[in-house]
Order: structure tokens, then sequence, then C-alpha cells
């Protein structure tokens, strides 16, 4: 079984361990043959057809709980499958996607500024 965390806010303590608090729960089954374009459907329909493009989603590996890794493609969801297979339950965290502008202004600045040949 996964729980789905979405809307709380994370807090690292002293020893670098992270927590979790705050937001709503989910609970959803994760199938091992899935790809992730039927994972981010699945959260899709288990909270309330959010739109799944505007958030990235990551978990813990057990018993580390000072970082976050990320499922972005195939292998990723399939390594966390691999990962929690002795586990109860795996708490994957719903995060919205944040943009750096600072880093997207740049990129047009540069694209814009080379000049293309005549």
């Amino acid at each position: 079984m996964a729980v789905l965390q979405v809307g709380g806010e994370f807090s690292t303590d002293a020893d670098g361990l992270m927590s979790y608090s705050g937001g709503e729960a989910h609970a959803m089954l994760v199938k091992s043959d899935w790809t992730f374009s039927a994972f981010k459907h699945e959260i899709s329909s288990t909270l309330n057809n959010i739109r799944v493009d505007q958030f990235e989603f990551k978990y813990f590996l057990p018993k580390n709980k000072k970082t976050l890794i990320s499922i972005s493609n195939d292998k990723d969801l399939h390594r966390m499958v691999e990962f929690h297979a002795e586990s109860e339950t795996t708490y994957i965290y719903v995060m919205k996607k944040k943009v750096d502008n600072r880093y997207l202004s740049s990129f047009v600045v540069n694209f814009l500024s080379i000049s293309l040949p005549n």
C-alpha cells in the first residue's frame, strides 16, 4: 500500500532527518507492472483528477529520512517498488513543481541573444 501525502511541509531536525507534517493523506495501491504514465494516472484519479504535470513525486528510501528520491520515469518507479518490497507502507510525497524564474529568465535572455546565421 502507498500513502499519498499532499499539501504538507517538510522540516529538517539538527541531525538532518526530514519529517513531513500537515496536508492530506490518501491511500493508493501501486502495482509492480505499472508504467510511470499509469502511476501518474492513478495519482490523478485518487486526488480528484489533479493535473499531475504540475507536480513531482518523491519518496524516502527505507531507513533513510535525509534524502528525498524523485520518481520521474518508469525506471524510478520500478526502483521504488523494489526498494519497498518488504515495507508494509510506502509514503509518496506529491509536491507542486517549483519554477526558478531566474533560471528561466536567464535561459530566455541567452536564447534570444544567440545570433542566427543569414
